[in-house]
């Protein structure tokens, strides 16, 4: 699934719970991750949409092309939705209740203008 999306804050989150906990700071990283929720710093609003995709075929076509912005653990109640920090929601993908790995890709390593979110590759070790 993708779109082009204009999330108001430059930030799109990933959370696997209605009750999640955001991170509080990217500390210059591109993204970070809490427990259940992953945040991706985007490009601005003024510099144009983003083409956000949220997807658990890690094996499609141009993903190669993307630079990984980080991967990721978080915890879910059985579904991943791709929101904005007003709660706008703009995907939503289904997975089992635990932990599940997320991948985080885009085609530039500061403020990407596309964003692909990978979930359910195999766990970290």
């Amino acid at each position: 699934m993708s779109r082009m999306i204009r999330p108001p804050s430059s930030v799109l989150l990933l959370v696997g719970r209605e009750d999640f906990a955001p991170p509080t700071s990217f500390g210059g990283a591109p993204c970070v991750a809490t427990s259940d929720c992953v945040a991706v710093a985007v490009r601005s609003v003024d510099d144009g949409p983003t083409l956000a995709e949220l997807t658990d075929d890690a094996s499609r076509h141009g993903l190669a092309d993307l630079v990984r912005l980080g991967s990721f653990e978080i915890e879910s109640e059985g579904l991943l939705v791709l929101r904005d920090i007003y709660s706008r929601e703009y995907e939503t993908v289904g997975v089992e209740a635990g932990r599940v790995r997320v991948d985080v890709l885009g085609d530039d390593d500061s403020e990407p203008g596309h964003v692909v979110l990978v979930v359910g590759g195999a766990p970290q070790g």
